[in-house]
């Protein structure tokens, strides 16, 4: 899976700018996969000038004119073909529980100080998917379904897990 293959996959949904695909990766996709305009500007740029989208300029009084990307059939047929593909295993990168790898000669209040921030990260996630899940609910698939659920059990069982460690670092005296 790449970038590549997400927005084709969004594009799939509907056109969207790049702002809009943004914004799915912040929402939608915040368990799952992580970018930045840094990735999706670019993509969308190799993604036309391969022939797989076309870009739309729509022209805008009083405001800046705006770019809708909207999928070809080459690019329906090369996203088809990424949904074939096997299954890569899960990756994942975690500054977080890299602090708590190597993070054993740190002070108790460090430790606790990193937990708490985390716990709190957590919580604005739930909380942000639980929000947007009212916005969500009527118009997702199964398969979305999964996707939103599976993300929001991961935030509230690594919350469990912190919480219960904050816990015990609190009581030990």
């Amino acid at each position: 899976m790449t970038g590549k293959d997400i927005i084709l996959g969004l594009l799939m949904e509907k056109s969207r700018t790049g702002y809009e695909i943004n914004e799915v990766f912040e929402t939608i996709f915040k368990h799952f996969y992580k970018t930045s305009y840094g990735m999706i500007y670019p993509t969308l740029r190799r993604l036309t000038g391969e022939g797989l989208v076309e870009k739309e300029v729509v022209i805008q009084t009083g405001k800046p004119n705006k770019n809708v990307y909207h999928i070809t059939a080459k690019g329906k047929e090369a996203f088809y073909n990424y949904l074939k593909t096997d299954i890569s295993p899960e990756k994942r990168e975690s500054e977080f529980l890299v602090r708590m790898y190597f993070g054993g000669d740190e002070s108790k209040e460090t430790l606790i100080s990193w937990l708490q921030k985390e716990v709190s990260r957590l919580e604005e996630n739930i909380e942000q998917l639980k929000n947007k899940y009212s916005e969500w609910d009527d118009k997702m698939t199964v398969s979305q379904n999964i996707a939103y659920e599976v993300g929001l059990a991961q935030f509230s069982a690594e919350k469990g897990v912190l919480e219960k460690y904050l816990k015990n670092l609190n009581n030990d005296n």
